[in-house]
C-alpha cells in the first residue's frame, strides 16, 4: 500500500497519541483499516486532489482504542452517507459494496464496537472504537 500512496503522490501521516494492543482477530482489523485506507486513496485520485493526504491517528478514550482515519477528499456526498455501510452499495464504477459492509460487521461483530463516518472541512473522517 505505501508504494502505491507514493506512487500516486499522496501524504499518508500517522500520529500516535495514545496505544493500546488488539489482541484478538489482528487481521481482521488490519483489513478495515486497508479498507478504509484503500477508500480514501481511490476518493482522493477519483476527485483529482491537487494536494492529496491521509492522516491515522490513534488514541484510547475511555479504554477503548480509537482509529481515526482522515482525508480530504472532499467528503461523503450527503445523499449517500446513510447508505455507505449497507451491502452492495457502490458508487465506484468497479466497486463490490461489500468493503465498509464487511468492515462494519467485523468491528461490530468481532470487537462489539463501532464504526462510522462524518464530513469535515475538506473531507471525512472514519471513526473506529474497539
Amino acid at each position: 500500500m505505501k508504494a502505491i500512496l507514493e506512487d500516486k503522490k499522496i501524504d499518508i501521516e500517522f500520529e500516535i497519541i495514545k496505544d493500546k494492543e488488539i489482541n484478538s482477530y489482528k487481521n481482521d482489523y488490519s483489513q478495515v483499516v486497508l479498507n478504509l485506507i484503500t477508500n480514501s486513496k481511490d476518493a482522493l485520485i477519483l476527485n483529482k486532489i491537487e494536494e492529496p493526504k491521509i492522516k491515522i491517528v490513534l488514541d484510547l478514550e475511555e479504554e477503548k482504542s480509537i482509529l481515526k482515519v482522515f482525508d480530504n477528499a472532499g467528503g461523503i456526498d450527503k445523499k449517500y452517507s446513510e447508505l455507505i455501510f449497507d451491502p452492495y452499495f457502490t458508487t465506484k464504477d468497479k466497486g463490490s459494496g461489500i468493503g465498509l459492509y464487511m468492515s462494519k460487521m467485523i468491528i461490530e461483530t468481532h470487537f462489539k464496537g463501532e464504526i462510522k463516518a462524518q464530513n469535515i472541512e475538506d473531507g471525512v473522517v472514519f471513526l473506529l472504537k474497539v
